[in-house]
């Protein structure tokens, strides 16, 4: 490739192999810093058959640097698996300080709505994080780069939870009390273990007058009240809301609803008790 001259930018359809992804790389004299978290991001996505061709570019100037693409050459490389890609030769490397300068980030919101949702995108996108985050048994360390759940992983989501916008929808009345998002991911599993106390805690939250001060919905309540400026965290909001229907499921009086999650008496973090 050294040595080639080239006009024009020239587009070229290829598929991407590891050996090619470091000839490529070999050729390199740009040498940008390297993200390497988010070289296994990506690498994770291709070994697990999650990349999907969307007409992104590998630009490779003039001079045989890559102007654009490192990362995803190199989790080719780490995956040791082929995509396929576009690569765009004979870029002017002055343009190196135009790429990516003002992409916005997709979200979890906006694949949502290439998958026909019209309402709520946001707030279901989140609510499906949850749904996976509990599935896959990460909740305590979803903040972790290996846990990160792609916008593929919500789209796959939406598709096989349709009812997840019934709710969201129901969720959605509780805005000014608690997280939608978290409600929302809660109802739906509740629902689909216990839809009557699915409603009867959704009843609670929403008008308290007619339960004890011990209900443990009404505990879960009195969490989201008090301190109400405060920022809940959404750990401990899931947890105390497991804690909360587990008592309820088995007619429990609850005085504290509280989980300890760390000091020497730290909790694990419970688990759904209800059938």
């Amino acid at each position: 490739m050294r040595g080639m001259t080239m006009t024009k930018a020239e587009l070229t359809k290829i598929i991407l192999t590891p050996e090619k992804a470091m000839e490529l790389l070999e050729h390199n004299t740009l040498n940008r810093p390297l993200n390497s978290q988010h070289v296994q991001r990506l690498a994770r996505q291709i070994d697990e058959g999650k990349w999907r061709f969307n007409g992104d570019t590998i630009k490779i100037a003039k001079t045989n640097d890559v102007l654009d693409g490192q990362h995803r050459l190199w989790a080719v490389v780490e995956s040791k698996k082929s995509i396929e890609t576009v690569i765009v030769h004979g870029i002017e490397r002055e343009a190196f300080a135009t790429i990516d300068t003002i992409r916005k980030p997709r979200s979890g919101g906006d694949t949502l709505a290439l998958s026909g949702a019209t309402r709520y995108r946001n707030i279901t996108a989140t609510a499906l994080k949850w749904l996976l985050r509990w599935q896959r048994g990460i909740m305590e360390d979803y903040r972790a780069p290996q846990n990160r759940i792609e916008n593929s992983d919500v789209e796959t989501a939406y598709a096989n939870n349709p009812q997840i916008i019934r709710a969201v929808e129901r969720a959605a009345k509780l805005r000014g009390l608690a997280n939608s998002p978290i409600m929302a991911f809660f109802y739906y599993v509740l629902t689909n273990r216990n839809e009557a106390l699915a409603e009867r805690m959704m009843a609670t939250l929403e008008d308290p007058g007619n339960v004890g001060v011990n209900d443990p919905f009404f505990r879960l309540r009195l969490y989201f009240t008090s301190d109400h400026h405060k920022i809940k965290s959404p750990l401990v909001t899931i947890a105390l809301a497991f804690k909360a229907a587990n008592a309820a499921s088995k007619n429990q009086k609850v005085q504290v609803l509280n989980w300890r999650n760390q000091g020497s008496r730290a909790e694990d973090f419970p688990k759904l008790d209800v059938k």
